[in-house]
């Protein structure tokens, strides 16, 4: 009796192992999968270090934040680093510039524009597949009745970026939602995008400090070489920002990074295209090329 429970256990047991492989199996033949496997892989032997770094006094010039927004100075303000989540609605001191997308009716902020339009060139160059948004701008009346009708899936109104048209969500034909990453295109936009500002805002097992599960459809633009840091160290936006000590200058290649808080910012002479985005936070990061 005890034989034939022994022998019934190990044969449920081979069945269980057998079945757990066919599931392995099935799964790596997914080109999602396979892709979400090498791309982690790739990302980890990937580096990109910030360097602190200290500056002579003599160098560091105030310059208020009040004259930035008016555009007295040479500085650029735009709102491209604004981290939008429950946690950090959209404050009053973001600003956004919607533009029409080559008169599509695809809304987005002009800071996004000539990059977005870059990396769909370049998509369908490399894949043959043509990009599609699916969502882009959305309005305050529009993202309340989305959240009313699904409060699974849409963010509480003022909570998402879909409303400061930095946000895009992407489709090629066929291959919309979470199949977006078994096409050519959707892979290539989950590696390369960053090199064109974007980050993929939502990653894979972050939802724990993104509240959102994964959305390989779902690019933000954050600009260089923010896009590139994120990417390489495998962050979120919200990781990125709090990571970045207040007070603190950092170089990146020939990037000037620091995060600061107050009515004036302290910001290197020697610096060429400065721009200054507001985090949501209480907080301005400051973006420059060092000469």
């Amino acid at each position: 009796m005890r034989n034939k429970k022994t022998k019934a256990k190990k044969l449920i047991l081979a069945v269980l192992v057998m079945v757990a492989v066919i599931i392995v199996i099935a799964l790596f033949q997914r080109s999602d999968i396979q892709f979400i496997v090498k791309n982690t892989w790739h990302q980890k032997s990937l580096s990109a270090e910030l360097e602190k770094v200290n500056f002579n006094k003599n160098i560091l010039k105030p310059v208020a934040v009040l004259d930035i927004k008016k555009g007295k100075t040479a500085v650029i303000y735009n709102s491209t680093l604004s981290l939008i989540n429950d946690e950090y609605p959209i404050g009053e001191e973001l600003v956004f510039k919607l533009v029409d997308y080559k008169d599509t009716g695809v809304l987005m902020d002009e800071s996004v524009v000539d990059n977005y339009a870059k990396l769909s060139a370049d998509v369908e160059k490399h894949t043959g597949d043509h990009l599609f948004v699916m969502s882009h701008y959305r309005n305050d009346q529009v993202q309340k009745t989305l959240y009313e009708q699904d409060k699974t899936k849409a963010a509480l109104p003022g909570a998402s970026e879909h409303q400061t048209g930095l946000a895009l969500d992407l489709y090629v034909s066929n291959y919309a939602g979470a199949a977006f990453l078994k096409s050519s295109a959707g892979q290539f936009v989950n590696k390369y995008s960053w090199k064109y500002g974007f980050i993929i805002r939502y990653p894979l097992f972050k939802k724990h400090i993104t509240g959102i599960k994964f959305e390989p459809w779902h690019i933000r633009y954050v600009g260089l070489p923010h896009s590139e840091i994120i990417y390489k160290k495998g962050l979120t936006l919200e990781e990125y920002i709090k990571g970045l000590e207040l007070g603190s200058y950092y170089k990146f290649k020939n990037y000037f990074i620091s995060r600061q808080q107050g009515e004036s910012l302290l910001i290197p002479s020697n610096l060429t295209d400065i721009v200054v985005s507001p985090d949501n936070t209480g907080c301005y990061i400051i973006t420059g090329r060092i000469t």
